[in-house]
């Protein structure tokens, strides 16, 4: 707690003094406990510096509401013993390369810990096209491998993570929508998950782009994931409100 305390303190200091910075935050209203609790939260602060080097600091998966016990997050399955879900504290950087005046690539590493713990590697590829009317097209590739065994004593394989997203601004008025499909793909079989934990998530996003701050609404259709607790799968749809302040 001292070292992330300490973190959080250097990363605040540091934005403060950068001209090219952002913070974000949101409220996760859930429809079912997917994540441990039906309301959650996020925390985001990153700083984009000239060479196009971008790094960030996330918490997310924040319990504010009831916290049940219940079953485990579809893409980080692995809690050692812990019987209810800690926030997620991800470290990570990406450098961004403009091959031309539309055309980008970029690649990247994202470092997951929950309890001062390595929960994954994940190391991520990025493309995309900005048109000159306002609409962009992009991809990432994640790759999320998990640093240690479960309580059962098994390390699982790897698994992915897939995210399209097409985004417009609109012209005419401060508006940006996007709408971002996400694939998750689960590694090889576990002797104790008799299945495969594929899904595919929807994601609709409005923001409000006129000032600094800008406010965003979104909605989330996230896929049936199976678990141990439901082996059927569950589905959650959630709203998620929140905002982004760029300085």
């Amino acid at each position: 707690m001292r070292h992330l305390i300490f973190v959080l303190l250097s990363l605040t200091a540091f934005f403060a003094s950068a001209a090219s910075s952002y913070t974000e935050g949101n409220i996760q209203l859930n429809s079912t406990y997917l994540y441990d609790s039906k309301t959650t939260a996020k925390m985001e602060a990153g700083h984009t510096f000239d060479t196009d080097t971008t790094v960030r600091f996330i918490v997310e998966d924040i319990p504010i509401g009831k916290t049940p016990y219940s079953h485990h997050n579809h893409h980080n399955n692995v809690y050692y013993g812990h019987s209810a879900r800690a926030p997620l504290t991800t470290l990570g950087v990406e450098q961004k390369f403009q091959m031309s005046k539309n055309f980008w690539l970029g690649a990247g590493y994202e470092h997951l810990m929950q309890l001062g713990e390595t929960v994954q590697y994940r190391p991520l590829f990025k493309i995309g096209y900005d048109f000159d009317e306002g609409l962009s097209l992009s991809h990432r590739t994640r790759v999320e491998a998990y640093a240690k065994h479960d309580r059962w004593g098994y390390k699982p394989d790897i698994d992915y993570r897939f995210d399209s997203k097409v985004e417009y601004q609109l012209k005419t008025h401060p508006i940006k929508l996007h709408y971002n499909n996400v694939y998750h793909m689960s590694g090889a079989y576990h002797p104790y998950y008799p299945y495969t934990d594929n899904a595919m998530d929807h994601e609709f996003r409005l923001t409000l782009t006129k000032f600094a701050f800008q406010p965003y609404f979104e909605y989330k259709n996230q896929g049936t994931f199976r678990t141990p607790y439901y082996p059927r799968g569950t589905a959650n749809s959630a709203i998620v409100v929140g905002g982004t302040y760029h300085f």
